[in-house]
């Protein structure tokens, strides 16, 4: 946020209302104030006044998610200068970034006067906040759509040829495990051809190709994970809980064996109830970076391979609690530094979310994102197919049918559709796209239904999945 960018990159992560102001005239105006604001913050970050402004500019700029996360920062800041003042003999230095201890005896004005504007912060940071949650007070969520920010720098939004070559050596070690030969596959650029789509530069799109004839029941890897979660039972013991209060039953999770014990995260269960298990991956990964010490979140190369689908106009849900408290309490369990540590500043979290959303399988009880299972790509007509194992970590993949070499590898997101009609199948499939599925099985299904004569039944030949009450495992797609 401290460089300025593009007016013509301001994606707006709410949309404008009826009749709100055009912000176009006063756009300029706004990136140089957010520019200013951050710039001061990296050298006051814990003034929590300059929280407080930064987050009336980004609710300017709309983008509430954002706004909420510095307020809550300011709030956290004042809360705990009212707990030193509360210990007496304490005021604050320069920018409030430090403490000195009061050897006066006469201090009382000064520190009602401080409580007074700390008081006055609490209040205006509190109304910025409910400003921004749009569901509050009935719940302290709010709406947002999923959007890059236009600040991201540009090595944060691709994969370059470094990356890809450690993908492929990990790919290599992984099914040479498997197939005890030379390597089976290989992840290549260009996915579906050179032009792309619409003429669009094509070299993101990520793909895994055979590099040899592969038999119906190959097996191919084991892709172990890193990054995963588990749901618990909530703080009431039941209601949050999709199984009546039982939760994940292992003991040890959703730590690993590996973890250091200062690091438990089972509190985040207690805590987040059924909404646990995605939030705890995302813990997981902000762990892998401190153990990693990859300095910055979206430079770790378990974060940089995966990409989000930015909605166009799916607005979802976002909380304070579950998004911006908790991962800032677990941050600062690992002893990351909220406040002068910009490199976790609020948006990345939501750019951590994205990635992970778009990358991960999930069952009643577990989220987890496979690292090298993720740069799959999706067709309804797949070649492969995969097994979560018991472990809940790891999943195997092998050949679904006898594959020839050079073809690209497939994986269907949510094996349970696979016989499903294609107008079930393709509204299954807008939980992750912005399209209709454009699989070749789709595409040559919806022809075939388009060419049959309409009946007069009133159908619109779409059929009702008979969902079981626990939600299957899905994949989403590398785009």
């Amino acid at each position: 946020m401290d460089a300025a960018f593009d007016i013509r990159a301001w994606q707006p992560t709410r949309p404008p209302e009826l009749g709100e102001e055009d912000l176009t005239p006063r756009l300029p105006d706004l990136i140089n104030t957010l520019n200013t604001q951050t710039k001061d913050l990296h050298r006051h970050p814990y003034d929590p006044e300059l929280w407080l402004h930064r987050a009336i500019t980004l609710a300017s700029l709309r983008f509430p998610e954002l706004a909420v996360g510095d307020t809550y920062k300011a709030l956290l800041l004042c809360r705990t200068i009212n707990t030193r003042l509360r210990e007496g003999r304490w005021q604050l230095g320069h920018r409030m970034g430090f403490w000195m201890l009061d050897e006066s005896e006469h201090g009382t004005e000064e520190t009602d006067e401080l409580e007074q504007r700390i008081a006055n912060l609490q209040f205006e940071s509190h109304h910025v906040e409910v400003e921004n949650l749009s569901s509050f007070p009935a719940e302290e969520e709010g709406l947002y759509l999923q959007r890059p920010y236009p600040w991201m720098r540009p090595e944060h939004r691709k994969r370059d040829d470094e990356l890809l070559d450690l993908l492929n050596k990990e790919l290599l070690e992984q099914t040479t495990k498997e197939s005890h030969i030379k390597p089976i596959c290989t992840i290549q650029r260009h996915a579906f051809g050179k032009r792309g789509l619409d003429g669009a530069d094509s070299s993101e799109l990520l793909g895994v190709f055979a590099t040899r004839d592969l038999p119906k029941n190959t097996s191919l890897l084991t892709d172990e994970s890193r990054c995963w979660g588990c749901i618990g039972p909530g703080l009431d013991g039941n209601t949050l809980n999709l199984h009546g209060g039982m939760g994940c039953g292992d003991p040890l999770h959703p730590n690993m064996e590996s973890d250091d014990v200062n690091l438990d995260l089972r509190w985040v269960r207690e805590r987040a109830g059924k909404d646990a298990a995605e939030i705890i991956a995302l813990c997981r990964f902000l762990l892998c970076c401190r153990e990693d010490k990859v300095d910055h979140p979206l430079d770790h190369h378990l974060i940089a391979r995966l990409t989000p689908t930015y909605r166009k106009d799916k607005q979802r849900i976002f909380s304070r609690e579950h998004d911006i408290v908790i991962p800032n309490d677990w941050l600062q369990q690992l002893g990351i530094d909220i406040f002068a540590n910009a490199n976790y500043d609020t948006w990345v979290l939501f750019e951590m979310k994205a990635r992970e959303e778009n990358n991960s399988w999930s069952d009643p009880i577990h989220c987890c994102v496979s690292p090298l299972f993720s740069l799959f790509n999706h067709s309804c007509d797949m070649n492969v197919q995969w097994n979560i194992d018991e472990d809940h970590t790891s999943l195997t993949i092998h050949a679904h049918r006898d594959i020839k070499a050079g073809e690209q590898l497939f994986v269907c997101y949510d094996q349970y559709m696979e016989t499903h009609p294609v107008q079930a199948r393709r509204k299954r499939m807008r939980k992750w796209l912005d399209e209709d599925c454009p699989c070749s099985k789709c595409v040559r299904e919806a022809e075939e239904e388009a060419m049959r004569p309409k009946s007069n039944s009133g159908s619109d030949g779409e059929a009702t999945p008979s969902w079981d009450t626990a939600e299957k495992p899905v994949l989403p797609e590398d785009r």
